[in-house]
């Protein structure tokens, strides 16, 4: 049986980074990278440090998670920083469960707009259809940002 939380706890750190490294989507600085909001979220509290964790657990621990927070320089914006599912869970809409999750806490926050932002490499081609179908649009594309050949794009769904 899967069950959605909401937070993280100090227990959770290794799981983070074993689903980050079972999906061969994140370059190590990324994955050190939301290491850090681990961290700085299990020290400070969600509060204090702004970002909002949900995760999925089953009988076997953590399978899936998210961070996500809300922008500071809007009245309404929120952004999906990280979303991953272990690579022994795909394929079992988890993905999309959780985003669905995360939108209704974000619309109960008072917020209008969730803001995607991912790689556009041909490796992030599942990525990115996932996105669409769960309802985002494609905003931008910004040539070269992560590497040559790697755009970030930036997706967007009114909530």
């Amino acid at each position: 049986m899967q069950t959605i939380l909401k937070g993280i706890i100090a227990e959770d750190r290794n799981a983070i980074e074993e689903i980050l490294r079972s999906t061969d989507f994140f370059y190590e600085f990324e994955i050190q990278t939301a290491l850090e909001l681990a961290d700085a979220t299990i020290s400070m509290g969600e509060e204090k440090s702004g970002y909002r964790w949900m995760k999925i657990i089953d009988d076997d621990g953590l399978i899936a998670f998210a961070n996500y927070g809300k922008n500071d320089f809007s009245t309404h914006s929120w952004e999906l920083y990280w979303i991953a599912v272990h690579q022994n869970s795909r394929n079992k809409k988890l993905g999309s469960v959780i985003l669905k999750v995360i939108e209704e806490d974000i619309r109960k926050a008072g917020g209008k707009i969730l803001w995607i932002e991912t790689s556009g490499r041909p490796h992030y081609a599942s990525t990115e259809a996932f996105y669409k179908r769960n309802g985002y649009d494609l905003h931008a594309s910004l040539k070269d940002f992560y590497a040559d050949g790697d755009p970030k794009q930036i997706y967007s769904k009114v909530l």
